[in-house]
C-alpha cells in the first residue's frame, strides 16, 4: 500500500498538525503517585533530582553526583517494521547524514543491565528499559525490572504491542513493572499498515485487552498509556482509539507522527525549530547506556553512526557515576554552555527540549 503511494504523483502537502509537544504531564505524575504507593521514593533521590535541575540551570561542568533518570537499550532488535525506524530489511535508520558506519546491533546481558542500575539505585528515580528495540522481544525482560523493583527503582518500557502474550505481561507485571507505553496508531488494518510494515492491528487490540484485564484483575496498579502518534491520514480514527481506552481504563496520549521513511511526500513535517543556542536537559540529568556498554549523553546517540561515547561499560570495572562527572560529560557540558546546540550536529538537528520519553 505505501510502495502504491508514495510512487503516486505528489500533491500539495496538507498544513501540518498543529498542537504542542506533549510532556506526558498527567502520566508523570501518575508515576510519581506509583512510585510513592510502592515506596520508591526516598529523601535522597528528591534531593538528587532537585541537584540534576540546579546543576542544569547553573549549568556547571562536572555535573550533579548522578542523573535521576538512566535509560538503558537492552536489545535494539525490533519485529514492527516502523518506517521512520527501520528499512525493510530491519536496519536501524542512521540520524547521521554522513552515515559513517551501519547501527549496530546486540543485545546487553542481564547481568550488565542489573549491574548498572545496583551502582546508582539510591539516586536514579527511573530506569527506562528500552530505546530503539522492542522490550518483549528480551527474554530476560522480567528479571530485569524484578531486580530494579527490588532495588525501589521505578521502570518504563515502550512497546509495540505485537509480541505480548499472557505469559510474558503476567512476567512484567508481576515483576513490579510500573508503566508501559504501547504505540497504536489507527484503528483499522489498512490505516494502521501505512506505518507498521508488520503487524495485525486486531491482534494488537486483543493484546492491549488482555493487558488492561491482567493488570485490574491482579490489582498490579501498573499504568497503561497508548500513544497514538498522529498524522493527517488517521486523524479521523482518533476518535475510535479515544473510546477504546476510555473503555478500558487506560491512559492515552497523542503525538505528532514523524514521516521519514516513505511519508514525505503525504505527510508534512511538524515543525518545532529549537534556537540553537538552547542547551540541553540530557547532559545534567539523564544517562544512556547501548547495548555494548557504550555510555552516552542521550538516546540519540544510538542511531547517530559515529557517535563517541563518554566511555564503554566493563563488567567489574566501570564506576558509572564517575563516567558521570568525568572529564568526557565535563567537555560536553562545556561545549554545550560555551557553544550550544550548533557546536555538534547531532544536537543540532535534535527538537528535544527537557528529558521525556523516546519517540
Amino acid at each position: 500500500m505505501i510502495d502504491h503511494l508514495v510512487e503516486a504523483k505528489p500533491a500539495p502537502l496538507p498544513s501540518p498538525i498543529k498542537r504542542p509537544r506533549n510532556r506526558y504531564l498527567g502520566v508523570q505524575a501518575q508515576l510519581l503517585l506509583r512510585a510513592i504507593r510502592t515506596r520508591k521514593i526516598s529523601v535522597r533521590k528528591l534531593w538528587n533530582v532537585f541537584l540534576n535541575h540546579a546543576h542544569y540551570w547553573l549549568k556547571t561542568e562536572q555535573g550533579p553526583p548522578a542523573p535521576f533518570i538512566l535509560t538503558l537499550e537492552l536489545w535494539n532488535e525490533c519485529n514492527a517494521g516502523c518506517l521512520f525506524c527501520r528499512d525493510k530489511k530491519g536496519n536501524i535508520r542512521d540520524l547521521n547524514p554522513a552515515k559513517r558506519a551501519p547501527i549496530m546491533k546486540g543485545k546487553m546481558s542481564p547481568a550488565m543491565a542489573m549491574e548498572i542500575i545496583g551502582q546508582v539505585k539510591e539516586d536514579v528515580m527511573t530506569a527506562v528499559l528500552y530505546t530503539t528495540g522492542e522490550p518483549f522481544l528480551y527474554p530476560e525482560l522480567g528479571q530485569v525490572i524484578r531486580y530494579a523493583t527490588d532495588n525501589k527503582v521505578t521502570t518504563v518500557i515502550a512497546s509495540n504491542g505485537l509480541m505480548m502474550t499472557e505469559e510474558k505481561v503476567r512476567d512484567v507485571l508481576e515483576a513490579g513493572l510500573d508503566l508501559i507505553k504501547i504505540q497504536l496508531s489507527g484503528w483499522t488494518q489498512d490505516i494502521y499498515s501505512i506505518q507498521i510494515r508488520y503487524g495485525e492491528v486486531e491482534k494488537l487490540k486483543e493484546n492491549i485487552r488482555m493487558l488492561a484485564r491482567m493488570n485490574r484483575e491482579g490489582n498490579y496498579g501498573t499504568i497503561i498509556l497508548i500513544d497514538y502518534i498522529l498524522y493527517n491520514y488517521n486523524k479521523h480514527q482518533l476518535p475510535l482509539v479515544r473510546q477504546f481506552c476510555q473503555e478500558l481504563g487506560v491512559n492515552m496520549n497523542i503525538r505528532p507522527g514523524n514521516p521519514a521513511g516513505g511519508l514525505e511526500n503525504l505527510e508534512p513535517v511538524v515543525p518545532e525549530q529549537l534556537p540553537l543556542k538552547i542547551s540541553c536537559d540530557y547532559l545534567w540529568k539523564a544517562m544512556q547506556v547501548n547495548f555494548n556498554g557504550d555510555i552516552f549523553p542521550c538516546c540519540e546517540a544510538t542511531v547517530w553512526s559515529g557517535a563517541k561515547p563518554y566511555e564503554v561499560f566493563k563488567m567489574g570495572q566501570t564506576n558509572v557515576r564517575e563516567v558521570w562527572r568525568g572529564k568526557a560529560a565535563q567537555a560536553w557540558r562545556h561545549m554545550m554552555n560555551t557553544k550550544g546546540r550548533a557546536a555538534e550536529p547531532m544536537c543540532a538537528q535534535c527538537n528535544r527540549r527537557g528529558v521525556c520519553f523516546k519517540v
